[in-house]
């Protein structure tokens, strides 16, 4: 190949040894991605779980101050 860039093209061009290279490659690059990926869903499933936890602990203390507040009526 003149420009030594390798696309779905010309990958037919290659040996067959040099296409499960090329594919092998391709697999692994794409593993690190979605590994990637699956961390900041992790990252983010986490801060949205902390802010839900935090909105129902405001909840829970501005009801119960509505409680001794009726209470003391």
């Amino acid at each position: 190949m003149s420009t030594g860039k390798i696309t779905r093209w010309n990958v037919s061009q290659l040996s067959s040894y040099e296409q499960l290279q090329y594919h092998r490659e391709r697999r692994a690059a794409v593993r690190e991605e979605i590994a990637k990926m699956n961390a900041q869903a992790g990252n983010f499933t986490s801060i949205q779980m902390q802010k839900s936890i935090g909105m129902g602990d405001i909840v829970s203390r501005a009801a119960m101050s509505r409680i001794v507040a009726g209470k003391k009526a």
